[in-house]
């Protein structure tokens, strides 16, 4: 399922860390500035480069040196808890299975 950044959330790098922050009307919606790790951070990317939960996957598994049980319970969590803070979208039911994958 591909999930889709709310508009106005934005990745900085400011002094050699990384935030997510919230303009305009998105911050009615979530925090305006949180700060997270360079993991998070790399997530987040492969987020902007639209690729679905499937996609996110398969990137971890050539990224870090993990098990995949781990992967994929970090993934899941990780796209939960952005959705549930207002950062991250849910696409429509209707909608695409899987972007860019």
């Amino acid at each position: 399922m591909g999930y889709h950044i709310r508009e106005g959330v934005i990745l900085r790098q400011v002094c050699g860390d990384w935030l997510i922050i919230a303009v305009g009307e998105a911050a009615k919606h979530c925090l305006y500035v949180r700060e997270i790790n360079d993991t998070l951070a790399w997530y987040w990317q492969r987020i902007e480069e639209g690729l679905g939960r499937d996609g996110i996957i398969r990137a971890a598994r050539e990224q870090f040196d993990a098990p995949e049980e781990l992967i994929l319970k970090d993934v899941d969590k990780l796209i939960k808890d952005l959705v549930r803070m207002g950062y991250l979208l849910e696409p429509p039911a209707d909608g695409p299975a899987e972007e860019n994958v």
